[in-house]
């Protein structure tokens, strides 16, 4: 005799498996392998004359020859038929689609798809043997495909799922009659259970899934207990329900979840549990269930696949304002740092919402001077830092919401808009097949082997230091700007500029027990400390800057990380990378920063970058030149907007300065000399300037020299700058030179080493011609008094290549030059210690600069003869 069977409590699934399976084994009885659920049983008595199914009672076990499992791969699933199992003489073939459990069967044959019924399987082997299906089946197998995928909507549903009903269609299967079968309506014991499943249910977030937990008992037997647990976590629209159920002695566990979020089938084997990955079920003897499901709750914590939260994508800190702000201070608080709302908060607890279209419209009504609690926004809907992002976005979605408040208990933690949220999402969208390689945050990458690979050593340990100091102080560090850049670029930065999310000079003061050197500047909450070595780190925390009119020093305040690289003025200078031991070595890159370097780029942050500080003008030149790179094009716009609004005329002398000299100290200068030309940012700063052939000429061999024989030079004192500066003047008329010199604002003696530059050409180039030409004595003579810079300068300007060979021969050797013999030489040799030493010393210098004395001996003999003692 051939049985048919399936899982204890059967459902509609296991029964149309089982009918299709008689089609394909013929003669085969149907027996349940347990009592079967009360849909099915009430079905059967309805349709009993038509398909004949036993119970075990009635199957005498030692006449059974073949054994076939449909719907269960288990042993522990199909009762009293596990008895059969390895028996020699009785061959076992086996229907599934359930994942592997830890007692499979082993069976002679088996054929299991993930598909998200068996029925589906059945039906598409008896459509392809071409086996005749009644209308009756047709509609018994579309009911048992409808009932195990939730009307094709579990995501374990496959488009043969949705093929196969299609098809049973087709062959006369009646769709209208699958609700009667599987969605009876509620007695009164199921809706009591429903009900208390509902009222007992608690809600938490792990690893960012929501899950919910209820425990119940019940005096009677009620069927159906994994539909109400599917119902308990739609009414909590949660990602994860997991139910423990007392009827009698047997406590019934059940779990639901997404399949990406939690493998239920694998959680609840331990138990002896089994089922799909969206849905499994054990059954208990004397459990109690709320300690069943506290336990469960435990160890979701390490089940559950961390997922992103709204506490990683969050911005915070989050500013807010008190209910007893006005309308005029909410106004003027939005407009300075940029908001469209901000939460309302009394203490710690948020009480509203108010947004610029709430306060535009009270401006408009004339209630500038009303309280903001009267035309705030109440119930704002809020979400646990630790709820998932999916949460976040049914939240935005499902209540039209332009902001979420995340909260940490009662207190505002951040807030998320709906550009974070968007972003957070981005990987949903790649195709599945790439989403692994895809980092979990969009703005965030591990470059943590870049790091290794281009900073030295000790510059690695130093950081390491820095990063496990900030997270023992419970702060995140960062390392951000050009270094960051310089990293991607492959070029040499030795400046470690630091960011601390937290408190910077609570972090400096913490190096002073270490006997390091610290200073710290409160007012901007910012300082260096120096380490061994002498090795400096500046430190800052993350901050906010508002600027009250264009070209004003900015106001500084506290804010999170986002919002301090959103004030720096280019996407490729606004990324930062975490030092902090647990998140070494992870890029944070919220602008696009590193996909503009790689299209090779220059991108302010805002349109009103350049309004905000124009010195961003003369960097941004500065950035597009030494980089390689090509200012974009609405960048580009918004630079000429501002060089044309004469926003450069109102920088400070000082400020001005600064920039001029940073750009004139670049490797090589000119290619920027000649941008801010192109872009008229001469004219605007020095009206009426002339950058012509001669001076084009004069910047680039200024840079030639630098760049090829700077290491013969003399100390410049850092006033190389002013060489360059010179060679913008010199082809200008006196009255220009003049007053750019005077918008400079630059001290006396720079001052004068300018005039010097421009002014005397002339007589350097008299001086110093001629085919004969001067000695080298007298070269020594002429410059040694004058400032290398401007011997820099002359050397580049001249267009006669003699005078220019003898200055540059001055700067390289001759500017060096000193007699063998020193004071205490002379001293040893008789000579009293008086002004006398200073004379001989001088007069050998200029005899050894003319090659007349070689070596010691010819300086001693000289000094002997011609000063006797």
């Amino acid at each position: 005799m051939k049985v048919i069977t399936s899982h204890m409590g059967n459902d509609f699934d296991s029964l149309a498996s089982m009918v299709a399976a008689q089609k394909l084994y013929p003669g085969a009885r149907l027996c349940l392998a347990g009592s079967a659920s009360r849909t099915v049983r009430e079905f059967l008595k309805k349709h009993g004359n038509r398909w004949s199914v036993a119970t075990p009672k009635k199957i005498k076990f030692d006449e059974i020859t073949m054994l076939v499992v449909v719907d269960a791969r288990s042993r522990s699933r199909i009762g009293p038929f596990a008895s059969l199992l390895g028996k020699k003489n009785i061959p076992v073939h086996v229907y599934d689609h359930h994942p592997p459990s830890s007692d499979d069967i082993d069976a002679e044959f088996i054929a299991i798809e993930p598909v998200g019924a068996t029925t589906t399987l059945l039906v598409e082997i008896l459509l392809e043997r071409r086996i005749p299906i009644s209308s009756c089946e047709a509609t018994l197998f579309a009911t048992g495909i409808y009932e195990d995928t939730g009307g094709l909507t579990f995501s374990g549903t496959t488009p043969r799922d949705f093929a196969a009903v299609a098809r049973m269609k087709e062959l006369g299967a009646d769709l209208t009659s699958i609700p009667t079968f599987i969605e009876m309506t509620f007695s009164a014991p199921e809706r009591k259970i429903l009900d208390s499943l509902i009222e007992n249910g608690w809600v938490r977030f792990i690893n960012g899934a929501k899950a919910v937990f209820s425990a119940v008992s019940s005096p009677g037997y009620v069927d159906g207990l994994s539909l109400f647990v599917h119902r308990l976590r739609d009414y909590f629209d949660a990602d994860i329900a997991i139910a423990a159920v007392r009827m009698d002695t047997r406590t019934y566990l059940i779990g639901r979840s997404h399949d990406d979020i939690l493998d239920m089938a694998a959680f609840l084997s331990p138990l002896g549990g089994g089922g799909h990955p969206q849905a499994a079920s054990v059954t208990l003897h004397n459990a109690k269930p709320l300690p069943l499901v506290k336990e469960m709750e435990l160890r979701l914590s390490e089940a559950v696949k961390p997922s992103l939260t709204a506490g990683d994508i969050m911005t915070s800190p989050v500013m807010v304002i008190p209910p007893d702000s006005s309308v005029d201070d909410a106004y003027r608080i939005m407009i300075r740092y940029g908001h469209s709302a901000l939460p309302v908060v009394k203490g710690k607890a948020i009480l509203g919402l108010i947004t610029r279209k709430d306060l535009d419209k009270a401006h408009l009504h004339g209630f500038g001077k009303t309280l903001i609690r009267e035309f705030m926004t109440e119930g704002v809907i809020s979400i646990s830092r630790e709820a998932s992002v999916h949460e976040a976005h049914r939240l935005f979605v499902t209540h039209s919401i332009g902001r979420l408040p995340v909260t940490d208990g009662n207190r505002i933690a951040g807030i998320i808009t709906r550009t974070d949220l968007v972003k957070a999402l981005y990987p949903l969208s790649l195709p599945r097949e790439e989403r692994s390689g895809a980092p979990e945050l969009p703005w965030t990458e591990d470059v943590s082997w870049l790091l290794e690979k281009s900073l030295a050593p000790e510059s690695i340990c130093l950081l390491r230091t820095l990063g496990e100091r900030a997270e023992k102080l419970g702060m995140r560090a960062y390392i951000v700007g050009g270094i960051v850049r310089d990293l991607f670029l492959g070029r040499d930065n030795l400046d470690l500029d630091i960011v601390v999310e937290g408190d910077a000079p609570r972090f400096l003061k913490s190096w002073e027990k270490d006997g390091l050197r610290v200073s710290v500047h409160e007012r901007y909450k910012t300082g260096t400390v120096v380490f061994p070595g002498g090795k400096k780190v500046d430190v800052a925390t993350a901050r906010r800057e508002f600027y009250e009119f264009p070209v004003a020093q900015p106001k500084v305040f506290t804010d999170s990380l986002k919002h301090d690289l959103y004030r720096r003025d280019f996407t490729v200078n606004a990324m930062a990378v975490s030092i902090n031991q647990s998140t070494w070595g992870v890029l944070v890159d919220f602008f696009g920063g590193r996909r503009d370097l790689g299209k090779k780029i220059l991108k302010v942050l805002h349109n009103l970058s350049f309004v905000e500080d124009p010195t961003r003008v003369l960097r941004g030149i500065r950035l597009e030149q030494r980089l390689g790179l090509a200012l974009e094009d609405n960048t580009l716009r918004l630079l000429r907007s501002c060089v044309r609004g004469g926003l450069l005329v109102r920088l400070s002398g000082f400020r001005l300065r600064s920039e001029l000299e940073l750009s004139f100290r670049e490797r090589f200068p000119y290619p920027a000399a000649k941008r801010m030309e192109e872009l008229g940012v001469w004219e605007v700063l020095f009206p009426g300037l002339r950058l012509g052939e001669t001076g084009r000429r004069t910047f680039r061999r200024l840079g030639a020299f630098l760049g090829r024989i700077s290491r013969d030079f003399p100390d410049f004192r850092g006033r190389q700058w002013l060489a360059f500066f010179s060679a913008l003047l010199m082809e200008s008329p006196e009255n220009i030179r003049l007053a750019a010199i005077d918008r400079l604002n630059l001290p006396e003696s720079e001052r004068g080493i300018v005039v010097k530059c421009l002014s005397e050409l002339g007589a350097v180039e008299h001086e110093l011609g001629g085919r004969s030409g001067p000695s080298n004595s007298q070269i020594y003579a002429f410059l040694r008094d004058a400032d290398p810079a401007a011997c820099l300068f002359w050397s580049a300007a001249t267009g006669r290549w003699r005078v220019r060979r003898r200055i540059l021969l001055y700067l390289t050797r001759l500017h060096r030059t000193s007699s063998l013999l020193k004071g205490r030489d002379l001293i040893e040799l008789g000579y009293g210690a008086t002004p006398r030493i200073g004379a001989i010393l001088e007069k050998l210098k200029i005899l050894r600069l003319d090659g007349i004395l070689e070596n010691r001996d010819d300086e001693v003999r000289y000094v002997r003869y011609n000063f006797p003692l």
